[in-house]
């Protein structure tokens, strides 16, 4: 049953590969009628017109991609209804209630493999890289935002996906999400406002545009003026 409620409701999902995140932001947005939001470096490689593989490659040595990436995600979460799912998102938005989905490492990578069989020589190969593609990430959020993703104090509930079922992890953060609307929880970020003026210092933009959706943003005039260092 999808939920006519009108109030303003944010909700983050965030945990690591193969955790179950994409499902449980869809169905969760489905149930509760949010906008689901999850913006990617492939749908920043469209809005910009270039090549989904120059931004995989000049991404380890740039961080202008991770900046677009998350002023635009950032931007999408200001709307009144939303469920947004993404690694960062418990740290990106002002939401009134942050998820975070935990699963073991060999389960993620086991349900990596069972999905991507025709990408992957075998689990073991999947295994190694999941791990690899977890430390690297959480060095890159250090370095870029002072964030640990290991660290998980800033979620609300923390959910082992590992032995639920898609619906059972959707129900359980739909009823937190019904709960912290009912009692509208004092739920600031002590990161988000730093984070905020990482990303307009170094994309040089109006820091009011991270706050209010209503001001227009040229994607591609910001990504344009700073390509010469990207």
């Amino acid at each position: 049953m999808v939920s006519s409620d009108s109030r303003v409701l944010r909700i983050a999902i965030s945990g690591h590969s193969g955790c179950g995140n994409t499902t449980a932001t869809n169905n969760v947005g489905r149930t509760l009628a949010l906008e689901v939001v999850n913006y990617t470096f492939r749908d920043l490689a469209r809005d910009l017109l270039i090549a989904f593989e120059k931004i995989q490659r000049q991404a380890a040595t740039s961080r202008v991609y991770d900046f677009l990436t998350d002023l635009i995600l950032m931007r999408a979460s200001l709307r009144p209804r939303v469920v947004v799912g993404s690694r960062l998102a418990g740290w990106l938005v002002d939401a009134d209630l942050r998820v975070w989905l935990h699963a073991s490492l060999e389960a993620r990578a086991k349900r990596i493999f069972q999905r991507e069989a025709d990408k992957h020589a075998s689990y073991e190969s999947v295994l190694y890289r999941t791990l690899q593609r977890d430390e690297e990430n959480r060095k890159r959020y250090l370095e870029v935002y002072g964030i640990d993703t290991n660290d998980r104090s800033d979620f609300d509930i923390i959910i082992n996906t590992e032995k639920l079922t898609a619906e059972q992890v959707s129900s359980l953060i739909v009823a937190a999400a019904r709960w912290a609307s009912q009692n509208q929880l004092d739920r600031k970020s002590l990161h988000l406002q730093r984070i905020r003026k990482i990303i307009s210092d170094q994309l040089g933009i109006d820091p009011k545009v991270l706050i209010n959706n209503s001001i227009s943003i040229d994607l591609k005039e910001i990504y344009q003026r700073l390509a010469g260092d990207a």
